[in-house]
């Protein structure tokens, strides 16, 4: 009896995932994909965006300062760097490989399409490093308390390393929303394109 119940709730969850899937699996119109390509090339070629894409290139997370709440969020950003500066070289070739041309307008047919899961996975890092920056950004005001209390060795190296943080959170927080912003757009052309 509580194999079938088992079985029975497994079909019932697959038929649900089933049709949440086909219900937003709906092929757009010319005038529908037309306006999800202007905006993703609005993001990915937007004056703002190419110049924090500079930034973020630049940055190079400071050394150790001692303060231990102070370096777990220099790391942090660091890694947030690493990761928003692979997605910004990474989302124009998906551009390319789901459209069929890059984001200047240059044809290309010759590379392989993105699987949706592969979009649907970026998108879910995506959102991930953007809690983390967030998260970065609510501990900064104790991090800012730590440094007061540190020594007179350590203050300086931590002050430069919270700075570091303040002044390039909010830098690398639009861009990955940017980022975010054309991955769901591509998930939304594989979805209408019905080829995933």
């Amino acid at each position: 009896m509580q194999n079938k119940l088992i079985l029975l709730s497994a079909i019932l969850i697959g038929l649900l995932f089933a049709t949440l899937q086909t219900s937003y699996a709906q092929e757009m119109t010319a005038d529908e994909l037309a306006a999800v390509k202007a905006q993703m090339q609005k993001e990915l070629k937007d004056a703002a965006a190419l110049e924090r894409q500079a930034k973020i290139e630049k940055m190079a997370p400071p050394k150790s300062s001692g303060v231990q709440s102070v370096d777990n969020l220099a790391t942090g950003v660091g890694v947030l760097v690493v990761s928003t500066n692979e997605n910004t070289k990474l989302i124009p070739e998906l551009y390319k490989r789901t459209l069929g041309e890059s984001v200047d307008g240059n044809a290309d047919l010759t590379v392989k399409k993105p699987k949706l899961e592969e979009l649907v996975s970026l998108a879910g890092n995506i959102t991930a490093q953007i809690a983390s920056a967030n998260a970065i950004i609510t501990a900064i005001p104790d991090a800012s308390s730590d440094v007061s209390k540190a020594s007179p060795m350590q203050a300086p190296k931590a002050t430069k390393a919270l700075n570091f943080v303040k002044e390039n959170t909010p830098i690398i927080l639009p861009e990955l929303q940017s980022n975010l912003n054309v991955v769901n757009n591509l998930i939304k052309v594989v979805k209408s394109s019905k080829n995933y």
